[in-house]
């Protein structure tokens, strides 16, 4: 690099948070890949500190994804930037703020640093990790909702992670810091012309900080896990893009790790802290009180299963689900749940078992291609099968068209089921969560209950198709 191209790179990341920001990480992470979404988070807070905006911004995005260094980049930026401004940084806990505060002075004090911003220099009168100044006046006052920091004001306000996890079951908790953020964080601007606030993290809970501050207005910047549509945003000169489907850091998340890691999540988990679509375990259209979990499983009754079908083994693929049922009058008693990715041998193979281990009266199968195929092995075996055929209804419209059953607790649950945590997961998050294949084996399960209590009305959805007759009962003389 020639000097006039190496002060020209200085220029800007003086100029601009996303070079700055870029440049940190290379020096301070090994094996550090620069991600395209970094350079756009880094932009937007650009955008909001320097007042391009309204001035605040709510940035969302998984754990393990780098938000924390951004945060300290942007302090440590922002104070060369404006060596006499002040910098309030808030999160959930004193700990994480002091480990903040303390690896942002250790920027600061870096070479790369001062080759950056040469005149900026840290006062020798205040120089405490969590409460230090500049000798231009400003300085940085890090702390948590807790501590409130009553008498200081600042012109940025920097939250990150307002609440952990575990906090955030708490309503108490969650109240507490957005009453903490209105009558004490949100009133200390030094000057209003420049004030900004920026809040980053994942999202915790429907009720959480970050919540809040959209319901106010503030700007968002979502930026899931697993882009669920077809993503092009702009930010100044950065422009990032990504397809549904593709995460944000694809290097660091290969299918095989996304299976063991990621997919193993419980559905409400998922679905708030790495899709930043907040879901509390009960807060879908499902409760789990809605299934009733009985001690033993009365003797008699008929035997239903409801499947629903797919054929690969790939990480992220859909689940092959079948839920076997023993209907005894009006209500139904799930006793077994089978859920796994499998190819189309390993399907089969598992639909001949359950076969024979329950002999059931009839099997409920989407026709999908696979579905389809299953179907003709099922009545090779003399199985009773019912074809389904679920028509323009969306997931949640077939839902809706059976939840009377299922608020009238029609379907019980044996107690001790194999996957039954994972069952009432999936059921209680969606249509927020990761996997509804559960949903559409139950949901098709009760719309043949519902139709099949129509007696003498021939049901479109469902379609019977016999056993197959060996060639020597085709000829057998009918008596």
């Amino acid at each position: 690099m020639t000097e006039a191209s190496r002060e020209a790179f200085l220029a800007l990341c003086r100029t601009h948070l996303w070079p700055f920001n870029d440049r940190m990480l290379t020096l301070a992470v090994p094996g550090y890949e620069p991600f395209p979404y970094i350079d756009l988070m880094a932009a937007r807070i650009e955008d909001t500190v320097l007042r391009r905006t309204d001035g605040n911004l709510v940035i969302n995005l998984p754990p393990r994804h780098l938000k924390s260094f951004t945060a300290i980049a942007t302090m440590a930026w922002y104070l060369g930037r404006f060596p006499s401004r002040e910098v309030m940084l808030v999160t959930h806990s004193q700990g994480l703020s002091r480990d903040l505060a303390a690896k942002c002075v250790t920027m600061m004090r870096t070479k790369a640093y001062a080759e950056i911003f040469p005149g900026l220099q840290i006062s020798d009168e205040r120089q405490a990790t969590m409460d230090f100044r500049t000798k231009a006046g400003g300085g940085l006052l890090a702390g948590s909702f807790e501590t409130r920091m009553t008498g200081r004001g600042a012109d940025l306000l920097l939250i990150d992670d307002a609440l952990s996890a575990q906090e955030a079951e708490s309503q108490a908790s969650r109240e507490a810091v957005i009453n903490a953020f209105d009558s004490v964080f949100s009133t200390r601007a030094n000057n209003p012309a420049w004030k900004s606030v920026v809040s980053i993290g994942h999202r915790v809970h429907t009720g959480d900080l970050p919540g809040y501050l959209l319901e106010r207005g503030f700007a968002h910047l979502k930026l899931p896990f697993r882009a669920e549509e077809r993503e092009f945003i702009v930010a100044g000169e950065i422009q990032f893009h990504r397809e549904k489907g593709e995460v944000l850091q694809p290097s660091r998340y290969p299918r095989d790790i996304i299976a063991k890691e990621i997919d193993t999540l419980a559905p409400h988990v998922y679905a708030t802290q790495y899709q930043q679509r907040p879901t509390a375990r009960e807060s879908g259209v499902l409760k789990a009180a809605y299934f009733p979990v009985a001690a033993t499983l009365p003797s008699g009754g008929e035997t239903i299963f409801s499947w629903d079908c797919a054929s690969s083994t790939n990480p992220g693929s859909s689940y092959s689900v079948c839920l076997v049922f023993q209907k005894h009058g009006a209500v139904s008693y799930l006793k077994h749940i089978s859920r796994a990715r499998l190819d189309y041998p390993s399907l089969k193979a598992q639909a001949s078992a359950l076969n024979e281990r329950y002999q059931p009266t009839r099997h409920l199968i989407e026709m999908t291609s696979t579905g389809i195929a299953l179907a003709a092995e099922l009545r090779a075996m003399g199985a009773n099968v019912l074809e389904v055929s679920p028509g323009a209804l969306s997931k949640t419209q077939r839902l809706d068209a059976v939840m009377g059953k299922i608020t009238a607790q029609y379907v019980h649950i044996v107690g001790g089921t194999a996957g039954l945590d994972a069952f009432l997961d999936e059921l209680t998050a969606f249509p927020y969560g990761s996997s509804d294949d559960q949903v559409d084996a139950l949901t098709q399960y009760l719309q043949w209950l519902a139709n099949s209590d129509i007696a003498g009305v021939p049901d479109p959805v469902f379609r019977r198709i016999a056993p197959r007759l060996s060639k020597l009962e085709r000829y057998r003389p009918k008596t």
